[in-house]
């Protein structure tokens, strides 16, 4: 099983962080059981106006979206293509 690395960046009193967390841990064994990966979430205090969402290194989404639809949507796209390297590596 692949172990992936989800940080959540922004500041440390950030709402917009906190949501962008809150919404990770609610879609987590989800995505989880549909992509058979275990995936580690972190929240990383970086000074930026805008929280940001990477999987491994790469930035899948920065702001907030309007629903968590569209949330689930970057994420997915973004585990395909981590997976996708770790199957090459």
């Amino acid at each position: 099983m692949a172990r992936l690395r989800v940080r959540v960046q922004g500041r440390s009193s950030d709402y917009w962080r906190y949501t962008l967390s809150s919404w990770l841990r609610e879609v987590k064994e989800i995505l989880e059981q549909e992509y058979n990966v275990s995936l580690e979430i972190v929240e990383e205090d970086v000074d930026i106006d805008t929280p940001r969402i990477l999987v491994e290194n790469e930035i899948v989404l920065e702001g907030v979206p309007g629903e968590e639809g569209y949330l689930i949507e970057a994420l997915k796209k973004a585990l395909n293509e981590a997976l996708k390297e770790t199957a090459h590596q």
